[in-house]
Formats: C-alpha cells, structure tokens, sequence
C-alpha cells in the first residue's frame, strides 16, 4: 500500500485550475471544490447557466480524487473513475478535448502542481508506471477500449446508450464475454457527471432504483463508492434549492460572469401557419446573413436528422460556394467525416468556436445546420441562431450557443413556429404535436408572445432572463419500466443470453424515447458466415443509425452480415432480424453515406476506414469493391500485368505445376500495390490513397479464419490486431512462451495489489489473489499443452515446466489446436475449477464456505464463462488432468463435456452476497490483471515480466 505521508500536500484547487486552463478559475468553481473537498460528497445538482464552465466539474472531480490519495484505500470516498455523460453522440465535444488535454497536462508535468496532482493520482493505480489519468471515448456503438485496469483513475466519456447498456450487462459493442467487466467499471466506483440531466432522467431515476437490488454491494467497497453517484449537470433542472448548487451574489460581481449573463440575445418570433419548416428555417437564415452586411456565422437548429438534410439542401440552392461555408451536424455522422467538419466549424479564421477572435474578418458566412446533438458539450458561439419550434429546456440550450460570450452585440435569434407534422396531428387531440417535443412548443409560443418588446417586436433571452420569460418546462419523458429482481437476474447472465428476454433500452430512455440504433460500418471485405472480421470494428469508422432507418434503406427481405456476440465474429442475417446494438457491416461501394453522415439516397462509393488506418485486404471481391477490375489489364513499371495475376501470386495461390518462394510472394506483392496506386479508388483524397499504399508492408499476412491483408508499415496495438476475445483462447499466445507457475504467480500478486489499491477488505484481497496464482492451472492437461507447444513430447512431464502461453504465430494457432486432441470449445478454466474444488474437498478446514464459493467462480470466469454455466463441449476423453496445489497433487476428470451443476446455485448465492456488480467488480480485477500480465502492460512493483 502507497504510505501516504511520502505523498506531497494536494495543492489548493485554485492553483491546480490555472496551472491547467492559464486562467483563474469563477468564484463558484472554487467554492464547488471547497464543497466537494470538504463534505466528501457532490450536490445532487449543479443549476449553472450555460456558457459559464460546468466543464470545470470535471476538474474538480480529478482534483478531489487526487486530494483522497493519501488516505487508506478503504476509508477513500472520491470514486476511481469519472464518468461524463451526454444523451447523445456528440461531434463537436469540448469536454472530450478537455479531458485529454488534462491527461496530457498531468503525463507531461510541467510545472509543480501537475507534478504534484499527476504523482497522487498514480499512487492510486496498482502499477507505478501507470498514466495519471486516463481518458477514453465510448461513442459509436462499438467499443474501443477500457481502462488498464480498476484502480487506474479514468476518465470515460459517454453518451447514454452505451453508459447504460454496460450498467445493464448488455453494453452495447462488447462482446458476450466481457460484458461483466463493463458492467463493473460503470455499476460501482463511479461518479456520473451527466450532462443536461434533464434528457437523462430515466437513467437518473434507474441508478438509485437499482440499489435495491444490489444489497451486498458495500461488503466489496465502502457506501460512499459501491454503487454510481449522480451528480445532474442542468440549468433547467428540477432539484429543489437545498440540492441545488447555483450562482451566489459573488459569482454574478464577477465582470466575466456578468457579461456572460447579460449577453445580448434578442429573439424575433416568427409563427407561420403553412409551409415546410425547413423551407422557413431555411430563408430566415438566409435573411440573417445576407442583411448582415459583413461575413458572419449562423447556427441552424433543426429538429430530426430529415429536417436538417432538407434545410441544407435549400440553403445550397440559395447560397453559392464561395459566398457561404454550408455545413451539417447530426448525430449520424461518422468520426472521419466529423473530424473534417469540427476542423471547419473550430477553425481560428472562418469558424465559429468560442475562441475564436471576434476581430478576425471571415471571407464568407459561416451557416452550420444541427439537430440537438449541438445543444450540449460543443463550445461554439455564433452570431446569430434560427430554430425550429422546441421545448423550453432545448430553446435554452440552443441558446447557450448564441453569442455565449457576450462578444457580439449585433446578435439576433429567430425562433421559427411552424405546424406540426400532419401525420403527428393525425394521432387524435391531446397526443398530437412535434417530433421530440409533442405539445410543449405551443407553450414556448405563448410565453414567448407575451414578452414581444413593443417596438422591437422580438424578446430579450440573455441567460439573466430566460428562466424568467420561459418558465416552467412541461415537457414529458413519458415512461420507463419498473426494474424487478427477476429481470436484472436475466441480465446478469451473461454466459448464456436467457431467450425472449427484456430489451434493457426502455429502462435507461424511456418506452416512447427509445432509440433503437446499430453500429454501421462500411468495408471492402465482408467475411463469409463464420469468418472473422480484421481489423475488428473501431470507433471511427462507426455511424449509429436508427433500425427502422436501416430497415427503409434496405428491401425488408435483404441479408446483412452482422457481428456475432463474441464482436469478431461475421453472421449473415435478414435486415429485420437486426438488434439494437448490434454491429451491421455494409459494402463499401453501396453507399448510403456522405461528407455529412448516413444518407439512404447517397450512391458514390464509401471510404473504407479500416484500410486507410490498419491495412489491405488481399481479396479479390474487396479489391473490386474499391473500384479495380481483376480481369482487365493495368498499366505498371513491369509492363502490362494483370492484377489478379499478382494477386494470386501475392497469396501464394498458383497452378499444381508451379512453384512460388516467399521471396516472389513480396515482390508480387509490391507490383500489386504499384499498380493499386495508378487509380484513386471513388470516396478516397488522392493523398490519402497515395500515402495509405504507400505504406503498406508487402509481407503478406495470413491468419486462420480472417482475410489475408497487407498491414500498415506502423505496429499494430493489441487492439487493432483483435486479440481482445477469448473465444478460442486466444489470449494464450504471446511474443514468447511464458511458463504456468511464474504467470500464476505474477497475475495472482497484480490482483491482489489492484485490490488494495481499490480498498477491498483483506480477505476477498487474499481470494482474489489466490484465484489469480491458480487461474490457468487447467492448462496443464496434455492435450492443451500439445496446442501450446506441438512439439513438447516429454515437456509434459512432471520434470519440465508447463507453459500458460505459446510463442507461436498465429497463423498456426487453430491448425495447433485441431491436431492437439483439445476440443474445439474446450474451456480450460473449467479445469482449473474442477482442480481447485478437488483440492478444496481434500483440505475442507483450510477454506470458509463464502470464500471457496467466490475463488471457483473467480477462476472458473475468469474468461466470462460460469455465469451461471460454463458450456460443455463434446469431449468424453476419459484422461485425468493433474497439478499441484500448494504441495498437494490434485487430480480432476479432464472430460470437458461434463458440466459442473453446482455453478448456477454457487454463482446466485455469490450475487446475493456481493450484489451483481461487486461480484462482477472482484471478476474484473482478476481478468484485468490476467490481460494486464499477458501483454506485459503492467506488472506489479519487483516482478519481472513472466
């Protein structure tokens, strides 16, 4: 355990925000600090206005957990890991880019309080050489990462859906196997900084529902850190005012503030009774800017996706290139094209960031077009603001993005109310009214109206007066389902999906807000059924489409390769068997997107993101999918050559009468890439395919059961290469043979320091260590270490050391495993298990009966298996498999169709015990150490690398 005497005096919060944002922090950020430092506990709710820094919140939450690093592990109330929610994808993330740039701040040191900060938080990790802070992203239906591992401080920012469906045990874009580690990282030792709470409150009211059914949750940490601590980040919420942290009378004498609240933001109604809101929404701005008389900037707000598409598209008509930069943001948007329009809307000159200088003169106008995912995290301030019809608390946030600095005093607003929808106002009266917003927008009409100027003929809407001249929010979340026992008790069994189960989406949006979305990705190569896809899915390729979107784009009869549960693994299903959450791949050259997001109607070819960051795929369909014939020559420096010639050379595939070395394998290979560069594939820069071919290694690639491809020049991460599933125990392959005992030993001594380090009482330490030194003793059957080694013959000796992980490539790793005699399927941790419990009944005096429950189920799920089974395979081997436990020789059935029915009553009594996601906690921190150890990623202070 870190003595925290060594650890130098936190410094005061004051200091620690100017030495990261080169500014002194508002007064009511420094008192919220104090707060928080003081009491040991957040507000249930922070009233700030926008436009006045709630991203400080998330200093402070950093600056309080590094405050706590001197205190022992148990007694620590600031949670490891911060979560910062939004209710949807967001494109233009300021606090995204704030976090990371606090991580680097705090790696780089540069000056005494980062120091400082940066050696308390590290003190809190398991592994001295652990980042400070780390900062993750989980916004696109796919999951990119998690942190190293539970004790390393974290900073994870998500939207709803992919918050709530890992608190739920089905996180949406991990894999069946390690949907019990999400769950854990989000249902314990969090503090929830949601943003907007008030779009969130069916997950605000989910968490405290939940509790009652996690009633063991403090035996694994103390109260104030066993369960998610919400803390409601709204300027129109709803908390009363003793819960309720706002701006004092200091806060509004500050000249900054002042400024800020009493913005200029005059807002001219304009109520139509006829016509297509965008058509409107569309010409008001036009009128804006044009009567301007200078370049200025213009946010569109509309309300659905289709609106916004339609609006852009009559702003084109009106507008030439060069007099209006036009550009779209909808939560439809993958991150490659994303990144290209943020680049845009933050540029220093034409954009319209919140830092930008208001002195600079643009060459032309600036019209950005958004739904609502720009009313929240996006520091952007413009010039003048058109909306469509909205409810009170959206106007109040579209509004935050109207001169938020109090810079331009030639701001104007137009608030644009139009019809509803007429097959909305169809349902019957009293359900009619707008997308989103039902009947809340007549309110906002009528208060609006009330307020005109008289002469003006528009409302004054600084943030001083909104609340007032707005009122009282009326909208309706509908909504969401009770939460029973029985459910979450189906959801918690993540080994086997329970068929027919409830969906968890209601439980988190609502029954009528429901977003039933998919990952879509767009590829050149779609493996056939059984196949895996390389490189697995990454959070920039990923647009999250609505079903019924894709259901419309699609013919209803039509088949979609879908990833399987393990998220590697491709299935060919029908488009309306599709899932929310599921991971839906389409070919490239279908189209369906553009320089905007998902567009059905679009035609031109896709760029293919997983070439232009991971490598090539050598498959002939792929290849044509890029736009190259195979059967038509092509001009190259060798002369005219045919591509599939080269192709086939490049994969070793020639006549029986012919012969090819690995030598003219490479050199196929680059006349293969010359001619690739001849052509720009449709959707691609010409730099960008250049430079991409360019790169690639012409040493060909070839894996069992993924494409053969040739690979960026760069290494690839253990992310990129895929090793993240534990399906056919792949994890048991590193850069060298690594030995039984000394893995053992190493993830056994990593678990028990993560332990201490998180706090957890002394003796589910010693458990959880203990699972960890025996965690891989089921790999001492022969058959599996013939798969590790073929070669072994007497090493399976008693005299020779086993191995827990093979040094061989993995291009002979299933070709292994077939002539090995292990089962396809076999789980060796079920061997583990089985040798453990041997040992148990042989020394019963030596083990609580609470205790030996919880080390079989950790060892016998410590690859996501036993809950509540581990699935048989078909074996009937009749050997016996063999080890010894701490000097005593065990011996266990090495027969893997036998199935242990004492898993399913042994698995309920340990949740009972430890609730679900302190059970799910403790099997985190030993699958963490095992892959932590495995990689060689971190190994505990004076171990050496096994």
């Amino acid at each position: 355990m870190t003595d925290g005497s060594r650890l130098a005096p936190i410094p005061k919060f004051p200091d620690f925000y100017e030495a990261l944002n080169d500014r002194e922090p508002f007064p009511w950020q420094t008192r919220l600090a104090e707060q928080v430092g003081d009491s040991g506990c957040w507000p249930p709710e922070i009233g700030v206005p926008t436009g006045l820094g709630k991203t400080a919140c998330l200093d402070i939450a950093i600056w309080w957990l590094a405050s706590q690093a001197g205190l022992p592990p148990s007694d620590r109330t600031a949670p490891t890991r911060i979560w910062w929610l939004v209710n949807r994808r967001l494109l233009v993330d300021s606090t995204a880019d704030h976090a990371e740039r606090i991580r680097d701040a705090l790696r780089e040191g540069g000056n005494d309080v980062l120091r400082t900060v940066a050696a308390r938080l590290r003190s809190l990790a398991a592994a001295p050489t652990a980042s400070p802070l780390e900062v993750i992203r989980l916004r696109g239906g796919v999951a990119s990462r998690r942190p190293t591992d539970p004790s390393v401080p974290t900073v994870i920012l998500s939207t709803i859906p992919m918050y709530g469906s890992r608190l739920l045990f089905r996180g949406y874009g991990t894999s069946r196997t390690l949907r019990p580690v999400e769950a854990a990282l989000a249902g314990c030792d969090s503090l929830l900084l949601v943003d907007e709470a008030h779009l969130a409150r069916h997950l605000t009211n989910l968490i405290p529902a939940l509790a009652a059914c996690n009633p063991g949750a403090e035996q694994v940490l103390n109260a104030s850190r066993s369960r998610p601590r919400v803390v409601a980040l709204t300027a129109t919420g709803e908390a009363s005012e003793e819960d309720r942290f706002d701006l004092d009378e200091q806060d509004r004498a500050n000249e900054t503030v002042r400024k800020r609240l009493n913005a200029a933001k005059p807002v001219r109604v304009v109520e139509v009774s006829k016509g297509r809101p965008e058509e409107h929404l569309a010409d008001v701005a036009t009128e804006l800017v044009e009567t301007a008389g200078f370049a200025s900037s213009c946010l569109v707000f509309a309300n659905t996706p289709d609106t916004a598409r339609r609006v852009l598209a009559r702003l084109r008509k009106q507008f030439s290139r060069n007099a209006a930069d036009l550009l779209l943001l909808t939560g439809r948007t993958r991150e490659r094209e994303a990144e290209r329009i943020r680049k845009r809307i933050l540029h220093r000159g034409e954009g319209m960031a919140a830092n930008r200088d208001p002195r600079a003169e643009r060459t032309r106008h600036l019209i950005v077009v958004a739904t609502q995912t720009l009313e929240v995290g996006a520091d952007i301030d413009a010039e003048y603001m058109v909306t469509e019809a909205c409810g009170v608390r959206a106007l109040t946030q579209r509004l935050g993005r109207l001169n938020r600095l109090g810079r331009f005093d030639h701001a104007r607003g137009v608030y644009v109310h139009a019809p509803p929808p007429k097959q909305k106002a169809r349902k019957g009266a009293g359900t009619a009214g707008w997308p989103v917003y039902g009947r809340e927008p007549v309110t906002v009409l009528e208060r609006l109206k009330d307020e005109l100027h008289p002469r003006r003929g528009d409302v004054d809407l600084s943030p001083s007066r909104v609340s007032n001249v707005l009122g009282e929010p009326h909208d309706d979340p509908g909504r969401a389902p009770e939460v029973l026992d029985g459910l979450l008790w189906e959801w918690v069994k993540t080994t086997t999906q329970p068929a027919g189960e409830a969906p968890v989406e209601p439980y988190f949006s609502g029954i009528s807000g429901v977003d039933y979305s998919v990952a879509v990705i767009w590829r050149a190569h779609l493996p056939e059924a059984g196949m895996r896809i390389w490189p697995r899915p990454f959070e920039r390729e990923v647009v999250s489409v609505p079903i019924r979107k894709l259901r419309d784009a699609l013919a209803e009869t039509s088949d979609v390769h879908r990833l399987r549960s393990d998220q590697t693994t491709v299935e060919v299903v029908a488009v309306r068997d599709v899932r929310p959450g599921d991971t839906v791949l389409l070919p490239s050259n279908e189209g369906r997107l553009d320089e905007f997001g998902w567009n059905p109607d679009a035609v031109s070819p896709v760029l293919d993101v997983s070439i232009l960051e991971r490598g090539l795929p050598l498959d002939q369909t792929a290849i044509e999918r890029l736009g190259f014939s195979l059967s038509k020559k092509t001009e190259t420096k060798s002369g005219l050559v045919r591509l599939q010639h080269l192709l086939a050379m490049a994969l070793g595939e020639v006549r029986d009468d012919e012969e090819i070395d690995k030598a003219e394998q490479r050199e196929a290979a680059e006349q293969f890439l010359q001619a690739l560069l001849r052509i720009t594939p449709g959707g691609w820069d010409e730099s960008e395919w250049d430079a991409t071919i360019s790169r690639l290694d012409p040493e060909v690639v070839v894996t069992p059961r993924e494409v053969a491809r040739l690979r960026l020049t760069a290494p690839e991460t253990e992310e990129e290469r895929g090793i993240g599933s534990d399906e056919m125990d792949e994890t048991s392959l590193s850069p060298a043979a690594v030995h039984l005992d000394p893995h053992g030993e190493a993830v056994g001594a990593l678990s028990g320091l993560i332990a201490e380090r998180l706090g957890l009482a002394r003796e589910l330490a010693t458990v959880v260590g203990q699972a960890g030194r025996w965690h891989d003793i089921g790999k001492a059957d022969p058959r599996f270490q013939r798969w590790l080694d073929p070669d072994a013959g007497a090493r399976n000796g008693r005299s020779s050391p086993l191995l827990a992980k093979s040094g061989m490539p993995r291009s002979r790793w299933n070709a292994t495993q077939a002539t090995s005699g292990w089962p396809r399927g076999g789980r060796h941790e079920e061997l583990s298990a089985r040798l453990l419990q041997t040992r148990m009944e042989n020394q019963d005096d030596e083990f609580d009966p609470g205790e030996a429950d919880l080390l079989l189920h950790l060892v016998a799920s410590h690859h996501g298996n036993g809950r509540p089974l581990t699935p048989p395979t078909d074996d009937g081997a009749p050997d016996r498999v063999a080890w010894e436990v701490e000097g005593v020789r065990v011996e266990a059935p090495a027969d893997l169709s036998l199935i242990d029915w004492e898993q399913p009553a042994r698995f309920r009594r340990l949740n009972r015990r430890f609730g679900p996601w302190g059970l799910a906690l403790l099997e985190a921190v030993l699958r963490q150490a095992d892959h932590a150890v495995s990689s060689g990623m971190l190994v505990p202070e004076g171990e050496a690398t096994p």
